[in-house]
């Protein structure tokens, strides 16, 4: 259940750059050549990549973030005790997720009709070949520059800590589960974003049920190469 909970806010917060945020986009033809089976007919296999999955995102992804993310933690100074524990729950299921995912990093299975993402925590997503509109690989740039976003998330992690400090004495005190939660989550967020941005590009790869995978790696060109897709 927790896990469901997580996925859900995670496909709200989730961050994925579409062609306006993208910037410079390579579209790649079908190769026949290269179909991303290795030697031996197995699948071409890319460790270590971060994905983010869910509905077509845009910029304001960002706002939806940080405001909603200050909301939910907001409601922990105004809530009885049992729904402030079950807020905090969700913030920490969601934050721990988060965390696993970006130290474990995901696995990338491209064979000749699909491409199987294996993400930590989460059921494997298989998109068929023929499902994908479009795989482009752009740069990698956040809309705004990434101190003006973590700024932006200081001021709520500023009142977090305000919060587990007068409520030191109190620690079942709603000011000390907000602090709390949101010493947690914040710095979180900050650390998800920090670790994509140290990526020059992206592939975004589009699908016919208006999903996107965003996955950063090293070298997300020979994954856009293997699934030979015109955009």
């Amino acid at each position: 259940m927790a896990l469901r909970v997580s996925e859900a806010i995670q496909r709200l917060m989730g961050w994925c750059p579409n062609a306006a945020a993208a910037g410079t986009v390579r579209r790649y033809a079908a190769l026949d050549d290269e179909i991303g089976m290795a030697a031996g007919g197995s699948p071409e296999v890319v460790e270590g990549a971060l994905v983010d999955y869910g509905p077509l995102g845009t910029p304001a992804i960002y706002l939806i973030l940080i405001v909603g993310g200050a909301l939910l933690i907001g409601c922990l100074a105004v809530t009885a005790l049992a729904g402030g524990l079950l807020l905090l729950g969700i913030l920490l299921a969601f934050s721990g997720v988060e965390l696993y995912g970006v130290m474990r990093r995901a696995r990338v299975e491209i064979s000749s009709d699909a491409i199987t993402i294996r993400r930590p925590l989460f059921r494997p997503i298989v998109i068929p070949k023929d499902a994908v509109v479009k795989a482009e690989v752009g740069e990698n740039r956040l809309p705004v520059p990434f101190w003006i976003l973590a700024t932006a998330l200081a001021a709520p992690l500023v009142s977090a800590a305000a919060g587990i400090y007068f409520g030191w004495d109190n620690p079942t005190s709603m000011r000390f589960i907000f602090g709390f939660g949101g010493a947690i989550f914040f710095p979180v967020i900050i650390y998800r974003t920090y670790v994509r941005t140290r990526y020059p590009q992206a592939l975004v790869i589009t699908t016919t049920k208006k999903r996107i995978a965003v996955i950063y790696t090293d070298d997300p060109e020979r994954i856009a190469r293997m699934l030979g897709v015109a955009g």
